[in-house]
């Protein structure tokens, strides 16, 4: 993509880093040739989603509504742009607060207090654009002057944090072999997102309490390795009191600020940013938000946090696309459901699933899991071919009759980032090596494996 020209205005210079829904670069207006701006390009993985254009278009709505000085603003964007849909945005010189915290580890009361006081300003400027940021993080918080008296802080990717692609669980999360799955966004989620229930305004509130830990404390709240355990953690276990985790030069009055912002139901937190300053302010005695006002800065009008704004009739219609339907043949059987967990949590309830039912893991890429169940040991996938090697690869494992393996593939798509909902289509069929003969037996077995699946997932 290096040196390709975006919108006929931008030239792409060179790649800032990729994630699971996009890649960043930093590219040149071509008027403007000093100038510099960011270029987000939507994988194309994400492109093919069945709601994509709907999503993507509401996100750019969203962004283009919203101008803070403590944002990072939408320039432009395009659907229809030859490199694929991307959006062009502001470029803002300086160090993320993750690689801040990496070489600084821990930050002074003062210093938490003036970053959270450009932090919340824009989160309550956008909490009452009906802007929910969803994806709050270090990695998103871009520190200017770092270590300066002028240092200051802008939050990036408002608006676009929350758009998703299909589900994509990756085979390493359902075996358990391969990376380790990073952290990353599992670290700073709210109770409520690993619940599966709304999420609103507060659900960032939340995130900054996990955020303010670890600058006050130079560690997580959680650092569970195993993914389940972590969303677990968030859901259930209280977080370490400071001195017991060797940080009692914190004052008892800003952890206990700390502690509000982190417990597990939104109703008993700070309702809302300015209200969580305010008791960070007070707790050590200087007004942030005062001292951090941008220019002509006026208070947004009040709002409930847990305000409606998604059309539940919208959600209930949505359709899955592109998945198995009714098919003539009696041995291919499809099974609809939903499930309300973050796929995250369903990566780890999945993998108990092939676990216990001794499934082998074929393939999985955006939206689609491809397993097999019931395997004979020592079964190997014929290879068509001939003579002699042909037909001693071609000798099987037995199986006993009605007990045939299952080929299963798991359709899933997300109707709407701000809910934890996943739709789930259940598609099995015979292995061609095992056909069965008893149709009415084979769909039995497929409604008790689908009755087992959607216990695993809470459906």
């Amino acid at each position: 993509m290096v040196g390709k020209t975006v919108l006929g205005r931008y030239r792409l210079l060179k790649s800032l880093g990729a994630g699971s829904n996009a890649e960043v670069f930093l590219a040149e207006p071509l008027r403007h040739p000093d100038l510099r701006v960011v270029v987000k390009r939507v994988h194309d993985h994400v492109v093919k989603s069945a709601n994509f254009q709907r999503l993507f278009e509401a996100e750019v709505a969203s962004m283009a509504n919203f101008d803070h000085p403590y944002a990072v603003g939408l320039v432009e964007a395009s659907l229809t742009d030859p490199i694929g849909p991307c959006l062009v945005m502001e470029y803002v010189p300086g160090v993320t607060l993750e690689d801040l915290l990496a070489v600084e580890k821990r930050l002074s009361v003062e210093r938490v207090g003036r970053l959270l006081g450009y932090f919340c300003h824009a989160l309550f400027a956008a909490h009452a654009a009906g802007i929910v940021h969803r994806d709050l993080k270090p990695a998103n918080l871009m520190v200017l002057n770092p270590g300066t008296p002028h240092e200051s802080l802008k939050v990036m990717d408002f608006g676009f944090a929350g758009f998703a692609a299909k589900p994509h669980i990756q085979i390493a999360e359902l075996t358990g072999h391969g990376p380790i799955y990073a952290l990353g966004t599992p670290a700073y989620v709210s109770p409520e997102m690993v619940r599966g229930d709304r999420v609103d305004a507060r659900s960032d509130l939340y995130s900054v309490g996990v955020i303010l830990f670890e600058m006050l404390c130079g560690r997580l709240p959680f650092e569970h390795q195993f993914l389940e355990r972590l969303l677990a953690a968030h859901v259930k276990e209280p977080p370490p009191r400071f001195h017991k985790i060797g940080r009692a030069d914190v004052p008892p009055a800003v952890e206990a600020v700390v502690q509000l912002a982190l417990s597990k139901y939104p109703n008993e937190r700070h309702q809302t940013a300015e209200q969580l300053l305010d008791a960070y302010s007070v707790a050590v005695g200087t007004d942030f938000l005062l001292e951090t006002v941008p220019p002509g800065w006026e208070p947004p009008p009040k709002v409930s946090p847990a305000a409606e704004t998604v059309d539940d009739a919208s959600l209930r219609a949505a359709p899955l696309a592109h998945v198995p339907r009714a098919s003539a043949d009696p041995f291919h059987v499809t099974h609809e459901f939903e499930a309300y967990m973050p796929e995250k949590l369903a990566a780890a309830k999945l993998r108990g699933f092939v676990e216990d039912y001794g499934g082998q893991v074929v393939a999985s890429e955006p939206g689609l899991i491809r397993m097999r169940l019931a395997l004979p040991a020592g079964y190997k996938e014929h290879k068509t071919g001939s003579g002699i090697i042909s037909w001693m690869t071609a000798r099987r494992p037995s199986v006993t009759k009605g007990q045939e393996p299952i080929e299963l593939e798991l359709h899933m798509d997300r109707p709407d980032p701000n809910h934890a909902r996943l739709y789930v289509v259940a598609a099995f069929r015979p292995l061609k090596d095992y056909p069965p003969k008893d149709a009415t037996q084979w769909n039995e077995r497929c409604e008790k494996v689908n009755f087992a699946l959607r216990q695993y997932l809470g459906a």
